[in-house]
């Protein structure tokens, strides 16, 4: 039976985090310390929620992380799987316009090394609409070429391989 302690200065996101957890079969879940003994740690804050495997793996979450996904994340974390909730949004974005979901879609496949005209096929849409959103991409991201791109959204779990 997993065990999996919350680390918490504030009791509020403590309990919150452990009305999450609440239910699940299998788990034991109890409050400590970041060196307590455990299988897994769950540490939320204000600005995020992150979870440690003793194996090393970890999940990287926002504070208003649905119960669900937070129980798939610390899943995972338990499997040995690392975790970043993909993102929506750029994290500066109060200098930057979001992603739209079908640009995404699109720095997914700009990731693995897809042509335009390949994530046109893949998509369903024009090479000429997927260079229009590999170009948004770009600007919205900073980059000043694909590869530049690519590396900036592995390096910020934007995407993944």
């Amino acid at each position: 039976m997993p065990q999996i302690v919350i680390v918490s200065t504030t009791p509020l996101l403590a309990d919150g985090v452990a009305g999450a957890l609440r239910g699940v079969e299998g788990w034991r879940v109890r409050f400590g310390h970041a060196d307590d003994d455990a299988d897994a740690w769950v540490m939320p804050t204000a600005d995020d929620v992150t979870v440690r495997g003793a194996g090393g793996a970890s999940a990287q979450l926002s504070a208003g992380v649905s119960a669900s996904r937070l129980r798939a994340a610390l899943a995972a974390v338990l499997e040995g799987l690392s975790v970043r909730e993909l993102p929506w949004t750029l994290h500066d974005a109060s200098t930057r316009e979001p992603l739209t979901p079908r640009e995404i879609e699109v720095f997914e496949l700009l990731g693995k090394g897809l042509s335009n005209r390949d994530i046109g096929g893949v998509l369903g849409i024009s090479a000429h609409t997927a260079k229009y959103h590999v170009a948004q991409i770009l600007a919205k991201v900073g980059a000043a070429t694909r590869a530049e791109a690519v590396r900036e959204g592995l390096r910020q779990g934007w995407i993944g391989l």
